[in-house]
């Protein structure tokens, strides 16, 4: 998901799911932070350090599988079904066209505002186009289009779903929804961001951290990833405690200041708000404000959003942001496709992350720019990989 401070709200996780509302009802509960290892409260320890340190560094590139020649796919037909229009999905479209452009491959966007009948819709349009590849790009969901996929499976057009799964999920037909036709993967690494958020935390606060985690139960990645901040907040840090909330995506544009204002006056030591997607920053922060809490409470969050960069920039309430490279994203998402097309088996495709905070965030762009500030390890990676450097 991704934020919504600037008119258009960048999602990137597991998609503008607001549609389809599959368990829509805000709940509250507490996790405590006792730990079975790791910091005591005021010390952190090595391994904490470790992880923050290597996130904060630029991006690795690590070869996803064997070496391809796609040269051979000039002609072939890509039909791509974006979530929503927004920055963050449109660099990683734009990256996919122009590595398509350069192969020689034909290139279909069907654009949508997100809902679910529109992804229908456009899944119908591939059926009538019949492409060599059909692309649901940044997660539009797969359980809502089961009889789609099982056309798509019947005419031999590979489906191809990214941004939608945890890089922990099965590879289909054992993922969830994926059985009737979902050919790969090109999974998120949201629990890698997770731990990695709540380990900054332990860090910043010296241990001390008492975090308000806001998820979205409605969302397929986000029960897992809570679990996994919650669950290194008590195990890592003796002196650190959480409490979680859900707010289902229909509801975030009105709800969230409103949960995170009551969280915040019920228990007046919460020092860390953390939204698990940036479109939810947009209300943690006002709620801050409203409360009295500035400089008392510290926002962090997921998705690399430039508005939320933005705010780090600032030092205004934002500390902390988990940002993704969309430029990898469409090269990895083209790795994968390119496989499938090739008829070569699919492959873990791994996607970065970066920690940014003021040691680093000037990197990403003065204002903060998507896609910028991560290097060009992937880009070149997978070019050599390719055989097109």
């Amino acid at each position: 998901m991704r934020n919504r401070n600037r008119g258009v709200m960048p999602l990137a996780v597991a998609g503008l799911v607001a549609s389809l509302a599959l368990t829509a009802c805000s709940t509250g509960s507490g996790s405590g932070g006792s730990a079975s290892s790791g910091g005591s409260a005021g010390n952190v320890s090595a391994e904490v350090t470790a992880n923050v340190d290597k996130y904060k560094g630029l991006p690795e590139f690590t070869p996803p599988g064997e070496a391809i020649d796609p040269s051979s796919l000039k002609g072939k037909s890509m039909f791509l079904i974006p979530l929503v229009p927004n920055p963050f999905n449109q660099n990683i479209q734009d990256t996919m066209k122009s590595i398509a452009d350069k192969v020689g491959m034909k290139f279909t966007l069907y654009p949508n505002q997100g809902k679910a009948s529109e992804w229908v819709q456009g899944m119908n349009a591939a059926l009538t186009a019949k492409p060599d590849i059909i692309v649901l790009s940044t997660a539009p969901d797969p359980r809502v289009l089961q009889p789609q996929l099982e056309e798509a499976k019947k005419a031999g057009i590979p489906v191809l779903v990214t941004h939608f799964y945890d890089d922990s999920a099965p590879k289909p037909p054992d993922c969830e929804g994926c059985a009737a036709g979902v050919t790969g993967l090109v999974t998120a690494p949201f629990n890698v961001a997770g731990k990695a958020a709540a380990d900054w935390i332990i860090q910043d606060s010296g241990a001390k951290g008492n975090v308000l985690v806001i998820g979205a139960a409605d969302i397929l990645p986000s029960p897992a990833t809570v679990d996994v901040v919650t669950k290194e907040l008590a195990d890592a840090c003796d002196g650190c405690k959480s409490t979680v909330i859900n707010i289902p995506v229909a509801d975030w544009n009105t709800k969230v200041q409103g949960e995170v204002q009551a969280a915040l006056n019920k228990d007046p030591s919460i020092n860390y708000v953390y939204p698990l997607y940036d479109a939810m920053v947009a209300g943690a922060v006002p709620a801050v404000q409203t409360t009295g809490k500035t400089g008392q409470v510290k926002v962090v969050s997921y998705n690399g959003s430039p508005y939320a960069l933005k705010y780090i920039q600032d030092g205004d309430i934002v500390a902390m942001n988990v940002g993704e490279d969309t430029v990898g994203i469409g090269y990895a998402s083209m790795d994968q496709a390119f496989r499938i097309l090739l008829g070569k088996p699919t492959v873990d495709e791994r996607t970065p992350i970066r920690i940014w905070d003021d040691s680093n965030v000037d990197e990403a762009g003065k204002p903060p720019v998507v896609g910028q500030g991560y290097g060009t390890a992937l880009s070149e990676g997978y070019t050599k990989l390719w055989g097109m450097s």
